[in-house]
Parts: C-alpha cells; sequence; structure tokens
C-alpha cells in the first residue's frame, strides 16, 4: 500500500522474504518475553502470548499478514504506541544477518541492562539498510482483563488535543488507544463498505479511544464515561459512545482499520457492522452502545 516493498527500476534492489522463518522459538513467563523469528506473523506473535496470559500490545490493521521482521525493520508504532510506545520501545534483543554474512547475536532478554552502546537501535527502523532482523525477544505485558472502547465525535483537532489530556489526566497509563479520524475519510470507510455503519454521523472529526486495565474488576468503564461526559458537557466533545462488548468495539475498530484501504478494497470484504445500532443515553451525554 506504502510501496516500502517495491523495489524501484535500477535493478540494485531486492525483496527479502523471510516468512519460512516463522518459529517461535522461547517464551519466558518468569521474565515475561517471547522469542521469534522474523517471518512470525504479527497476529501469530498476539496469539502466542495471549495463549500464556499475556500482551504484546504491537497492534495495527495488517497484523494478519504483516510480520515481526517487518515491524521492526519500520519501527512500526500501530494503534497501542500512545502506552506502550513504538516496535522498538517493545524489544529487548535482536539476530542480525549482517551484509557480509556474519550473524550477531544480540538476543539479548535482560531488562535492566546498562552494559555499553544498544546497537540493536541501530538496525530496528533501518529497514534493512545496515543489516536484516532474522530474530527478536520481545517484552510481554499483563493480559488487560478489563477494557473499554469509545467513538467520540470532537468539533475540531484542537479540541482532540484537549480531549486526549483530559484523558490522560483521568486515566492515567490506562489510556491505550486515541486514534484521529476526520469525517471525510470515515465517510470513504463507509462508501466502499456498506455493511459499517457510523454510529455518529454527520461530524467533522472523531476520536476511537480505547483503554486497559489488568485489574479484573477495575472501575475503568465508569472512570471512562465520566471523564466523556464532561467533555461533552463542556464542549470539548460534541458527543460520545462507549461499546457494551467484545464484538460491539471490535466493530468500532473496524470503522478505523478499514479506512486506508477503503478506496481499493473490495466490497464483499469488507468487515461486517450491522445496520441500525441503537443508542440509550447515560446522564443525557455521554451514549453506550445498545446490546
Amino acid at each position: 500500500m506504502c510501496g516500502g516493498a517495491t523495489p524501484d527500476d535500477t535493478g540494485t534492489q531486492i525483496v527479502l522474504s523471510l516468512v519460512r522463518m516463522n518459529r517461535i522459538r522461547a517464551l519466558d513467563a518468569a521474565n515475561a518475553t517471547l522469542t521469534v523469528e522474523a517471518g512470525v506473523p504479527l497476529a501469530a506473535v498476539q496469539k502466542a502470548a495471549a495463549d500464556a496470559g499475556f500482551l504484546f500490545p504491537l497492534s495495527l490493521a495488517a497484523e494478519g499478514s504483516c510480520t515481526i521482521g517487518g515491524n521492526l525493520s519500520t519501527n512500526a508504532g500501530g494503534t497501542a504506541v500512545l502506552r506502550f510506545g513504538n516496535a522498538r520501545d517493545l524489544t529487548l534483543g535482536i539476530e542480525v544477518v549482517l551484509a557480509d554474512g556474519r550473524i550477531w547475536n544480540g538476543l539479548k532478554a535482560l531488562r535492566k541492562d546498562n552494559t555499553g552502546y544498544d546497537l540493536k537501535q541501530l538496525f530496528i527502523g533501518g529497514e534493512g539498510t545496515l543489516g536484516v532482523v532474522t530474530a527478536a525477544t520481545l517484552k510481554l505485558f499483563p493480559a488487560p482483563r478489563t477494557r473499554v472502547t469509545a467513538l467520540c465525535a470532537v468539533p475540531t483537532v484542537d479540541a482532540a488535543v484537549t480531549l486526549l489530556a483530559r484523558l490522560k489526566a483521568a486515566l492515567g497509563d490506562r489510556l491505550t488507544g486515541f486514534e484521529l479520524m476526520s469525517g471525510f475519510a470515515l465517510s470513504l470507510s463507509l462508501k466502499h463498505h456498506p455493511a459499517l455503519t457510523d454510529p455518529l454521523p454527520s461530524h467533522s472529526w472523531y476520536v476511537l479511544i480505547q483503554a486497559d486495565d489488568s485489574a479484573a474488576n477495575a472501575p475503568l468503564t465508569a472512570m471512562a464515561e465520566a471523564a466523556l461526559a464532561d467533555a461533552v458537557a463542556e464542549g470539548v466533545a460534541s458527543d460520545a459512545v462507549v461499546a457494551q462488548s467484545v464484538d460491539q468495539a471490535d466493530k468500532l475498530w473496524s470503522l478505523r482499520e478499514n479506512i486506508s484501504a477503503a478506496p481499493r478494497r473490495p466490497q464483499h470484504q469488507a468487515r461486517h457492522f450491522a445496520a441500525g445500532v441503537r443508542h440509550s443515553r447515560i446522564h443525557g451525554r455521554v451514549r453506550r452502545l445498545a446490546g
């Protein structure tokens, strides 16, 4: 889509696929780390972490096909960068093949490592120009047991920035995702994916919000709803809806994930979002998506 894997016409470039290097080498539950080869799809890394009771927080729309090697090569950010940082922040060590064929084994899993140069950071984000990443040791985090997903309409970009500051103050590091979308971008997604429905139509700007907590009984929903209600009451936000189930949260995220591919994606491949979503009022200001 962005041309990063397309060689130019000089004949001096190559495209290297590592998809056959797809082993998960080790999972260290005590240290909360996962060591994988570069060809493992991001979704498979997420699943391996989840199966062990952990979270690998890197997440993006292409996670079913993109690989860890590509994620590290581009220093991918994803939708949880607000809380967890880019791919380089999620990596403890890497294995690299250098241009002369030598293998640099930097697969360290030590979290407090203040020795010498942090050479892995030269290769992460280097897009293969200094060497090819063939494996990585990744950080894992406690799996979220409470999650809130909300879609909020805001009048301006400046209002979105103000809303971000308010949510940071109200939720702290529980705020995981904050995705700004224009009404025009959302309209493209809706136009090319008729199965999708906008629960807050006719606004210029939208923010998709996600907050997570590893505690099972955390009052996260109430905290998020109160913060959004205050934002609506004070004009920082125009309206908001809060998902009431995992399925509803997935459908809200599908609005965002289909934007980039909207102009070129066949309609029959659109992620389903049932029409006719109903709403119920919360204190007359913020709304929950009805089940």
